[in-house]
């Protein structure tokens, strides 16, 4: 007769810390952090520019991305599909994003093809072609991602909000990829001259790791000189007036999702531990508040859940979650009653969502291409690369109450019950009133004018 093994035991994990960094410049005033990770035989090579999407010119919004996207279409040496092809015969990949903070472009590789990739990497930071050809397609290929955005709830829903939290016209109340009219506009000349002023040394930040990193040579990156001057953009603050809550019309949708969200502190703000906490109490786990009540209780949705992001200049709180459309409205004053209520966070809710939080960080840094952008993310907000461990350490000591930056302080204080701005995507006809009722007056838009 067969039998079922004895249950395992689950036994507290061993003690977990940040890998170590060196940090050095390079004779043309690159900053370089080393991150040895043994094990790890691919290696990340990453650099973070200042070339955030704020950088953009107005008008030319989504030009940051189509730079860092066409970057490795070709360049001098390797015109057309040669450049691609030098990276697949050494079995490289390359990859990157645009950001409010800045752009990050990286390359993997096997360490043993170390010296070839790099050598590729410099050659595209040095002779990009954003050829016409190139950028045309890349530009085909926004208008596809936008015209699919269009038809994606979460999407638009998380936009809708952005519209609600910043200032109009601003650039985090746009898509990251640009608007409508504005990826009409981008052009291989304008992507150049992009290039030409945001891709250089300026607040630059090479992050190399793997294993056997510490003896690799970079000096081959001395060969990428190109100076320019640091981006200096003003902070953005939320906007105080416009409407509270916006609902995208989606006459087909079958559900309503949504998004609420609030700017608040950062990562240098001493209660920032102690609101990841609280948010993670809140809604980011399935034992969370929001989940047992809309989730568990009502059996209104699969799931919600909550989180804190840092951005240049402070944070934004967010929770996220998808419902029926007859409860759409009714789940959203009920998770803004959770997320302004007095009863306090207990010590077993918060215990939960600090072991939570402190215990999965192993698996966010389980890769060099993690630990790589973590580290590039750190050195260009000017944080030490130790900040994680800082981080984790203040997030093991927050406790319920009895601190200054307790969980529930840091709910209190950090997150103000009337700033919640909400975006929805939906059936308007059935939402609206039903939001109407409960108080939330909504602004009604379509699709394409949350993207323009």
């Amino acid at each position: 007769m067969k039998t079922l093994n004895d249950r395992p035991e689950v036994r507290i994990g061993s003690p977990w810390s940040f890998p170590e960094c060196m940090v050095e410049t390079l004779s043309s005033g690159l900053t370089v952090v080393r991150v040895p990770i043994p094990g790890q035989r691919i290696i990340t090579m990453e650099i973070g520019l200042d070339a955030p999407l704020r950088a953009e010119p107005a008008g030319l919004e989504g030009l940051a991305g189509l730079v860092v996207r066409t970057a490795d279409e070709s360049t001098g040496p390797h015109p057309d599909t040669a450049f691609a092809e030098a990276m697949e015969s050494i079995g490289a990949s390359y990859d990157g994003a645009a950001g409010l903070a800045s752009s990050h472009i990286g390359v993997d590789v096997p360490v043993t093809r170390f010296g070839t990739a790099a050598e590729l990497f410099v050659e595209l930071l040095k002779t990009t072609s954003l050829a016409e050809a190139d950028i045309s397609r890349q530009i085909d290929v926004a208008r596809a991602s936008l015209a699919q955005t269009s038809q994606r709830g979460s999407a638009l829903a998380g936009q809708a909000a952005a519209r609600a939290l910043w200032p109009e016209g601003s650039r985090s109340a746009l898509p990251t990829i640009g608007t409508l009219s504005s990826v009409d506009r981008l052009s291989a000349e304008a992507a150049r001259e992009f290039w030409a002023a945001h891709w250089t040394l300026s607040n630059a930040v090479l992050v190399v790791a793997g294993e056997g990193v510490e003896g690799l040579d970079l000096s081959v990156f001395e060969q990428w000189t190109a100076s320019g001057s640091p981006v200096e953009v003003p902070p953005t603050t939320p906007r105080i007036d416009g409407p509270r809550v916006i609902v995208v019309d989606r006459p087909d949708a079958v559900q309503a999702d949504v998004r609420i969200q609030q700017t608040t502190v950062g990562r240098t703000h001493p209660g920032w531990p102690a609101l990841k906490v609280a948010c993670g109490a809140l809604g980011g786990t399935f034992g969370s508040r929001l989940n047992q009540v809309l989730r568990e209780d009502k059996g209104w949705s699969y799931g919600v859940g909550m989180s804190s992001r840092p951005l240049l200049d402070g944070g934004v709180a967010t929770v996220a979650g998808s419902f029926r459309t007859e409860v759409g409205a009714a789940a959203v004053a009920e998770a803004l009653r959770i997320l302004t209520c007095d009863d306090d966070l207990s010590d077993e809710e918060v215990n939960a969502a600090r072991d939570h939080s402190v215990g999965i960080a192993p698996l966010q840094y389980d890769t060099a291409g993690a630990v790589a952008h973590q580290v590039a993310a750190l050195v260009r907000a000017d944080l030490a690369p130790t900040w994680v461990d800082d981080h984790l350490a203040a997030m093991s000591s927050v406790r319920a109450d009895g601190q200054e930056w307790s969980a529930n302080n840091a709910w209190r204080q950090l997150l103000n019950e009337n700033d919640w701005r909400i975006g929805i995507c939906g059936r308007a006809e059935d939402l609206a009133p039903a939001l109407t009722e409960r108080g939330l007056e909504p602004v009604v838009v379509n699709p394409t004018e949350v993207l323009s």
